[in-house]
């Protein structure tokens, strides 16, 4: 029985943690372009890309950028024959419960990918998405760390691959006391599975008794 109510616990604390992401606007920034606030919620640590990087470390085949101000710009130049893809990564210093990628994107911008401690988040088209950032939330509060992988990769519409990172923000977000719907379905099943179990072992427990019986 044990064995039979960690399973149910697990199933449920496992949905429970679940990461869910979003993208929003970028709005209230410092003069540097950082967002002060996300959803409402402080920033606690910025990881700057800005000019050349700074904050970030960025390796790969493909050309990188960084001659913008407050951007870096990991570059596509497959179209003038140079194939390959870049990424950039950060990691922050402090735990918290949510982070946020801080992007631009414009006429010449493509797919990036996007990943928070090695786990895969999404790949999103960046073409005209202009200043917004895409939230990561329902982590382990800890110190995160963020990736971002330019695909070499754009829509008919888009002139080049490009991908363009402002920086990364670690921020808290209030975690909801009340259980989803599906964690309040998971523990049903956790429950009638034990109820099944219960009821097997009372009928097993029965017939022993009869036997028990008949053979005095």
């Amino acid at each position: 029985m044990k064995r039979i109510l960690l399973i149910a616990l697990l199933l449920i604390s496992s949905h429970a943690s679940a990461l869910s992401t979003k993208w929003i606007p970028l709005e209230t920034t410092e003069k540097n372009g950082n967002p002060v606030r996300i959803e409402g919620n402080p920033v606690i640590e910025y990881r700057n890309a800005g000019k050349g990087g700074i904050d970030w470390i960025v390796t790969g085949d493909g050309p990188t950028g960084g001659r913008g101000i407050k951007e870096l710009w990991l570059f596509d130049d497959s179209a003038a024959g140079i194939p390959g893809t870049s990424q950039a990564a950060t990691s922050f210093s402090v735990a918290s419960n949510s982070v946020g990628f801080v992007m631009a994107g414009d006429h010449n911008d493509g797919f990036a990918q996007f990943f928070v401690d090695g786990i895969d988040v999404g790949t999103y088209d960046m073409y005209r998405g202009g200043n917004r950032i895409l939230v990561v939330n329902g982590l382990d509060s800890t110190a995160h760390s963020l990736r971002i992988v330019q695909l070499g990769l754009h829509n008919p519409h888009s002139t080049k691959g490009d991908v363009a990172i402002f920086g990364g923000a670690a921020f808290n977000a209030p975690v909801s006391s009340i259980p989803e719907p599906e964690t309040y379905t998971m523990l049903l099943i956790g429950l009638g599975l034990v109820g099944f179990v219960m009821r097997g072992k009372k009928v097993v427990k029965s017939k022993h008794e009869l036997t028990a019986r008949h053979v005095k």
